[in-house]
């Protein structure tokens, strides 16, 4: 799989995840390998591997100025490895984390509030 979108600084990437509805996100480094996290650890991967067959989108694209410090931020956690946790140590916390921003994960907030709203509807009945 080439990369016909290539962006000169990292980008948060997604594809569909190979069980379930959700998307698994990922770090497209400024070097065209992949910064990702799953219950298996932090890994740096080609995009290929990324992929795994899956279409890839961009999600959001980091400043280029940032590019040293996210590649450091990547080495640094595929040596010392975090625990992954669903809720708050996920792809998508990762991700955003990697790029500088604070790690949050949109798709257990959207489950979260899906389940408070179907919570409080079996409740008003």
């Amino acid at each position: 799989m080439t990369n016909a979108n290539y962006y000169p600084g990292a980008r948060i990437i997604a594809r569909p995840k190979l069980i379930g509805v959700s998307e698994h996100w990922g770090v497209e480094l400024p070097n065209g390998l992949v910064a990702h996290h799953g219950p298996e650890g932090e890994k740096i991967v080609t995009l290929d591997e990324f992929a795994q067959q899956r279409p890839v989108k961009e999600i959001k694209r980091a400043d280029p100025a940032l590019n040293a410090h996210i590649m450091d931020r990547a080495i640094t956690s595929v040596q010392r490895p975090g625990i992954y946790h669903l809720f708050d140590r996920n792809c998508e916390t990762y991700a955003t984390w990697l790029i500088g921003e604070k790690p949050h994960s949109p798709q257990v907030l959207g489950v979260a509030i899906l389940g408070a709203i179907a919570i409080g509807v079996a409740l008003l009945q």
